[in-house]
């Protein structure tokens, strides 16, 4: 059934808002909030129920295509045949895997900014950084069991190169990594998805380029390549900690209505 818009707005213009004390608002608007908080603080939900709860909320396509993205990596590295002739394209592959499976976790973790979401988020019953906190938790543990499998595969082949393939494996998505955690620390908007897929496409370029010259693969470069580890492990932990502490609650001023946990 349609309405008709036109008796709405005649009867909305009828309409006069009956008169009120501003004092007995103000305490209505003070109990519901007291109400609520004890609601809240009622209930205590376990860490590990909070995750499992949110892992529910992360999309079909993250996993998806992190499953396809390591079916395929080991598709690829079933077909070498790991003698050091061969260790180019593997370690090629490596960091390619890296940076797109840093990338994979990214669009979900900046939903909220890309539908314009974040602040109806900062208003319901977790705050903004438990929200962001378990996914960008769910999702690295996600991130860091592929690698894991992956590096498996990989050293099963030739166990004597397993450093150069940590290192290989692990640099590119730390480098990824701090990348997008720095646009999103620093940005937060609806085009932070396409900044980071840029960011991932200019890494896999970057390491490719790197792959044609064999120098950087050489097992003397891998003095350099543990210096990028250490730098790349810093400062992913300091990004984390500043994106982590942006995630500020801002509803109802400096009270915090968000449930917590045991």
């Amino acid at each position: 059934m349609k309405l008709n818009d036109r008796k709405i707005r005649e009867d909305l213009k009828r309409f006069s808002v009956p008169a009120y004390e501003p004092d007995k608002m103000k305490e209505t608007i003070f109990l519901a909030k007291k109400a609520y908080r004890e609601r809240l603080l009622s209930k205590r939900i376990g860490f590990w129920e909070f995750i499992t709860m949110q892992v529910r909320f992360i999309g079909r396509w993250v996993w998806l295509s992190q499953a396809a993205l390591l079916i395929g990596s080991l598709c690829l590295l079933n077909r070498f045949h790991f003698g050091k002739a061969d260790m180019q394209p593997v370690f090629l592959l490596l960091s390619s895997a890296a940076s797109v499976i840093a990338f994979v976790g990214f669009p979900e973790i900046l939903k909220s900014y890309a539908h314009n979401m974040e602040e109806i988020e900062e208003c319901t019953r977790f705050s903004m950084r438990k929200l962001m906190g378990s996914r960008m938790l769910i999702l690295g543990l996600a991130d860091l069991c592929s690698m894991t499998i992956i590096l498996a595969v990989s050293a099963a082949g030739n166990a004597s190169l397993i450093l150069r393939m940590i290192l290989y494996l692990f640099v590119p998505f730390n480098l990824t990594c701090c990348a997008c955690l720095t646009v999103l620390d620093h940005v937060k908007s609806r085009y932070d998805g396409y900044y980071s897929g840029a960011i991932c496409v200019a890494c896999i370029m970057l390491f490719y380029k790197l792959a044609l010259d064999k120098k950087y693969y050489e097992a003397a470069a891998t003095g350099a390549w543990i210096v990028f580890f250490y730098i790349s492990i810093a400062y992913l932990a300091i990004e984390i900690v500043r994106v982590f502490q942006s995630f500020n609650r801002v509803c109802f001023n400096d009270e915090t209505l968000s449930a917590k946990w045991q």
